[in-house]
């Protein structure tokens, strides 16, 4: 009989995700990353995914931490491994996501020899991770990964990188090294004398504004309450519109690109602003012009460094988002009816329903010159948006803005969306979020210059047995920068249109579903096909190779 193998690092590394309750963990083999792998192979509790690239395998991480219970980990090998991944973890750091990422190093003993493959692991992701760090004791890796774990989760989230040595990894373990237990710390909340400042300027303001970004993260009902005390309307920041239902009297739309002009007025009229966990970036405030400059600012952040880095607020909170909103619920007087701030707000609401409605007058002009109208696809998407268990995801495609104008969402977090500009996001976070969500199905909207960025990682949809839909938005070209040349740059295009193939007849190529569609009438039925199938679908949506943005919209660098 085979005795087992002598229990190393790598072991370690393996039992440490499962004291951590890891589910998944993605990447791409290599040669420093094997003993880890080979740890996975002889446990049946974390499902190991292989992707066909770095990037795809970050990106999938990302989607299993937005929608899972767990952080998302990705498992790469050194040098240009770690490099492929970068898009990834710096997409993660902007959008504040945790996720823990293992890179496999040149043993110490080669170290600052130039080695194959070799790289300062530590120095290429410090800049764009919570934290960076290489083990180089094998006792430590318990310590280490646990602090990783808790790094990227706590506080504000985001990326970390643990860089481990292939001698360490194949070291043995020491007697009586064992994982860390799993422990979370308990998030902050506000200190009183803050939220009495806070509730002075609230209950002082006569045209008050409530916005979320990504922060405002637990019961959507505590931001809303606490918007209907002081009878204000509710926004969200840019990409971030499913952090509540729409069918609330509060909701007034998402600011940022493709924002409709009530949703901006609210805050240019504003005379105070309750921030709660956004960083006001460049989208959310157009270039950060949209602030009235004497609006009195209150910003909520569980960062104190995010608390006056753009804007200097009258009240700081340092304070987790709904412990903050708790709190300011008991302390900020209720606005009694027959205020003007009601009539106020209804007004704002009503002219919102009008210029967001699924019959406005902007869908109702839209003429895509040939193929699939964008604003028939708003209105298939919107029933999808209706049906219970299902959840969508928005990639960052020239069609954004027509989701950002007119889809609206009465169950909280059923869109994710990717606010860092990363290409490539939809389909590997799809496939993230249907891993962590088996319970629903997942449909991913992207364009098709982002789409055949990772188009190959649909195979491993077909082999993981992914059931995914795929939208693709096909109008052959980078229709963002297209757009910014037709409008910036006098019509003189460079470097924006392409070929492409069949994308529905490259998806049954893999063995999974494709179907191509060229009139509105067809991209209904061609959605229910794809949605009935128990494989990965392919939806290819042709398009006008100019058509684009909504009637009227221009970019925000055009302007």
């Amino acid at each position: 009989m085979t005795p087992p193998p002598a229990r190393t690092g790598a072991d370690l590394v393996v039992e440490c995700l499962l004291a951590e309750g890891v589910e998944v963990v993605t990447g791409v083999p290599g040669t420093t990353v094997m003993d880890v792998i080979d740890g996975l192979a002889r446990q049946s509790r974390i499902r190991y995914v292989v992707t066909r690239h770095e990037q795809v395998a970050g990106f999938l991480a990302d989607g299993l931490s937005r929608a899972g219970s767990a952080p998302g980990v990705a498992l790469v090998s050194r040098g240009p491994g770690a490099a492929n991944l970068a898009i990834a973890v710096q997409n993660a750091y902007d959008e504040s996501v945790p996720l823990l990422v293992l890179v496999g190093q040149v043993p110490t003993g080669i170290a600052e020899r130039r080695a194959f493959e070799e790289m300062d692991v530590l120095a290429t992701f410090r800049p764009m991770t919570k934290w960076a760090v290489e083990i180089h004791q094998v006792a430590r890796i318990p310590e280490l990964l646990q602090r990783a774990v808790r790094t990227a989760v706590d506080g504000r989230p985001g990326p970390v990188v643990v860089s481990l040595p292939l001698d360490v990894l194949q070291a043995p373990a020491p007697d009586g090294v064992t994982p860390a237990r799993r422990w979370r710390g308990h998030p902050p909340g506000p200190a009183s004398a803050a939220v009495g400042e806070a509730a002075t300027v609230l209950a002082g303001a006569r045209r008050p504004v409530v916005l979320l970004g990504g922060g405002a993260t637990g019961d959507p009902d505590k931001y809303l309450r606490l918007a209907d005390r002081m009878a204000a309307p509710l926004l969200t920041t840019w990409m971030r519109q499913s952090l509540v239902p729409h069918d609330h009297p509060a909701w007034l739309g998402a600011l940022g690109y493709g924002a409709h002009e009530v949703t901006e007025r609210a805050v240019r009229d504003a005379d105070a602003l309750l921030a709660i966990g956004c960083r006001f970036s460049e989208f959310t405030t157009k270039r950060w012009t949209l602030l009235p400059p004497g609006v009195r600012l209150v910003h909520v952040d569980v960062d104190p460094g995010e608390l006056g880095r753009v804007y200097l607020p009258e009240v700081g909170v340092v304070s987790d988002a709904a412990l903050a909103a708790e709190a300011l619920l008991a302390r900020v007087p209720e606005v009694p009816e027959g205020d003007a701030r009601w009539e106020h707000r209804s007004r704002m609401r009503a002219e919102f329903d009008r210029v967001s409605s699924l019959e406005s007058d902007e869908l109702a002009v839209d003429d895509p010159g040939s193929g699939v109208s964008s604003s028939s696809a708003v209105r298939v998407l919107q029933q999808l948006a209706d049906r219970d268990g299902l959840l969508l995801l928005q990639d960052a495609p020239s069609f954004a803005p027509w989701t950002h104008r007119h889809l609206r969402l009465t169950r909280p977090r059923s869109l994710y969306a990717s606010a860092g500009g990363a290409m490539g996001w939809g389909l590997p976070a799809a496939m993230g979020v249907a891993l962590a969500r088996p319970d629903r199905r997942v449909v991913t909207v992207s364009g098709d210059g982002s789409f055949w960025m990772v188009a190959q990682d649909l195979e491993t949809c077909v082999r993981e047995d992914i059931p995914l839909v795929n939208l693709v938005m096909n109008n052959y070209s980078y229709g963002n920068t297209r757009d910014r040349q037709r409008f910036a740059h006098e019509g003189r295009y460079l470097g924006v249109f392409y070929g492409n193939p069949d994308f529905a007849g490259f998806a049954r190529s893999l063995g999974g579903f494709g179907v191509r569609v060229e009139k509105d009438d067809e991209l209904a039925p061609a959605v229910e096909q794809a949605l009935a199938q128990d494989r990965p679908a392919v939806v290819d949506v042709v398009q006008d190779r100019m058509y684009g943005l909504p009637p009227g919209l221009t970019p925000p660098a055009a302007r």
